[in-house]
């Protein structure tokens, strides 16, 4: 009896320490999964029923066939920030169940051609942020289960034509972080599965007529971030199914008639950082399309119909162009759009109707412009606008049609104009005191003329006023200016005119104070000149410094409601 309970015993002793040695120092076991952190060796020896094996932060530099041989059902294998530079033919020969493979921030530069070739079961390879340099013809050549590929921020410069080939079930592949130049016809032929393809951040200059012909069921393509000049007319006419397309910052000067026509399913674009500078109205087709980002390209002219079949649109950006001209019709069809944005552009003026149509629209940005008056239609039809922004343009008054225009608006932004306070300011004073919520009135201020220069337009009355063409200073308002120093009177000597037996040395006298005095009144004219002259030029320097900082600002800081 105490023999069989020895036996147990020992047993029981054996199974503890087994276990216990079985976990190696620095890792962490909990049923089938081992991970180990910031190791200096290979752990070692691994629990035989490992499935998922993850190691971060550690320093060894190769990986060997013998450090895997004992875990033959690894279904997942990760690798993280770590030291490796190097992985010797046949490691991953024993997994044959691998599934998933992270290779993620590591030093390796290379990788045995055949590497993969045991690794059949494989779903999900992740070869990203590392070194690798050349992209290996054979790598993927065993892989037929393989769903996704992520080679993204390595250092390739090139795609071999029969590099993915071999992946009939691939649906989504990232090569973007690259510096790829160039792409071959067939780099992606027989990827009929591919649903997500990110090219973006490579160095590519122009994309191979035909190229994605064979990615039938493609929904999500990036290309920003790259140097593409230019599109070929037929690129997107096989991807019917396309929903996403990224094109921003590239080199694109124009775009192909009918590019985007036979998109039905896109419903996101980005056209923006290019240096486009026309649009057509063949260029975008009916589709879903609810955001069109436009803005820093080069447009000149928003042409008629241009935007006809995007019916769904409700949002388009066509700030920072350098717009002169908006046809009234360049909006025609756009009966969802609830914001449209031209701001900091080269407009003079719009016409009359050019929002005309537009039943939802909400905001319009047209700050940073020349404007420089308003047509009496403008808002023709728009019956629920909530803002209007005008600031820093070149309006110098408002007549009273303009003002009725703008009444439609819930908000209107008229600060830093550059306003002329005359007797044609007068409408524009009755109608901010008619409507007191529509505008920051403390914002309000003149421009000109110098002494009312900075006054609030709404506390002026008529008596501060000049008429239209006078030159005469006007009387201050009560806040607190000083007037002008008025001119010394002219020396005047009735008895010199009377009488003709004055003495010479009155004579001389009277000269010389004469002299005095005009001396002294050119001094103050050429002081109050020059001060004048510097006062103008730090303002004029002020406006132009603030109109650039306000144009160029970052994107992600405008408020809502001034959308870009």
């Amino acid at each position: 009896m105490d023999l069989f309970l020895t036996l147990r015993l020992l047993l029981l002793l054996h199974f503890i320490s087994t276990s216990v040695r079985a976990c190696p120092a620095g890792c962490q076991c909990t049923g089938n999964e081992t991970s180990c952190n910031g190791l200096s060796e290979f752990p070692t020896p691994l629990p035989p029923s490992t499935k998922v094996l993850i190691l971060i932060s550690c320093s060894f530099s190769i990986l060997k066939p013998e450090d895997l041989a004992d875990v033959s059902d690894l279904t997942t294998l990760g690798i993280k920030d770590t030291d490796l530079i190097e992985v010797h033919p046949g490691t991953l020969q024993s997994a044959k169940h691998l599934q998933k493979l992270i290779f993620f921030r590591v030093k390796v530069q290379d990788l045995p051609e055949n590497v993969f070739g045991n690794n059949k079961e494989l779903q999900d390879l992740y070869l990203k942020n590392n070194l690798l340099q050349v992209l290996r013809p054979n790598w993927f050549s065993s892989l037929i289960r393989l769903e996704r590929l992520d080679l993204s921020d390595n250092l390739f410069t090139s795609v071999p034509v029969e590099a993915f080939q071999p992946l009939m079930k691939l649906q989504s592949l990232s090569l973007s972080g690259n510096n790829v130049t160039q792409l071959a016809t067939e780099a992606f032929k027989g990827l009929s599965q591919l649903v997500i393809l990110r090219l973006n951040k490579n160095s590519l200059q122009d994309l191979p007529i035909g190229c994605f012909d064979d990615l039938v069921n493609l929904e999500e393509l990036s290309l920003q971030d790259n140097s593409i000049t230019h599109l070929p007319n037929n690129l997107f006419s096989k991807t019917l199914k396309l929903k996403k397309l990224f094109l921003s910052n590239n080199k694109l000067r124009s775009l192909p008639q009918g590019i985007f026509l036979n998109l039905p399913s896109l419903s996101q674009i980005s056209l923006y950082e290019n240096h486009l500078e026309t649009l057509g109205p063949g260029v975008f087709g009916p589709m879903q399309l609810q955001d069109l980002w436009l803005y820093d390209n080069k447009l000149s002219h928003v042409e008629e119909d241009t935007f006809r079949n995007l019916t769904q649109l409700r949002l388009l950006v066509l700030s920072r162009n350098r717009i002169l001209h908006v046809s009234s019709g360049a909006f025609t069809g756009l009966e969802q759009l609830g914001e449209v944005s031209l701001h900091t552009n080269l407009l003079t003026t719009l016409h009359a109707g050019t929002f005309r149509g537009l039943p939802s629209l909400v905001n319009i940005s047209l700050e940073h412009n020349f404007i420089s008056s308003l047509p009496t239609g403008l808002l023709q039809g728009v019956t629920t606008l909530g803002q209007i922004d005008l600031r820093n343009n070149s309006l110098h008054n408002l007549p009273q049609q303009s003002l009725d225009v703008l009444s439609v608006a819930a908000e209107v932004l008229l600060q830093q104009n550059p306003w002329r306070c005359d007797r044609d300011i007068l409408p524009l004073i009755n109608w901010m005191k008619l409507n007191p919520t529509k505008v920051n009135q403390t914002l309000v201020v003149c421009e000109s003329p110098f002494g009312l220069h900075g006054e609030e337009i709404v506390l002026l009355t008529a008596e501060n006023l000049l008429p239209q063409s006078s030159t005469v200073e006007p009387p201050l308002t009560s806040t607190g200016k000083m007037k002008k120093p008025t001119s010394p009177p002219a020396e005047q000597s009735a008895s010199s005119l009377a009488a003709t037996t004055t003495s010479n040395a009155e004579q001389d006298n009277g000269v010389e104070n004469g002299a005095v005095w005009n001396d002294t009144w050119v001094t103050i004219i050429a002081v109050t000149v020059v001060a004048t002259l510097v006062i103008s030029t730090f303002i004029v320097c002020c406006l132009c410094w603030r109109r650039k900082k306000r144009g160029r600002g970052e994107i992600g800081r405008r408020s809502k409601n001034s959308v870009l």
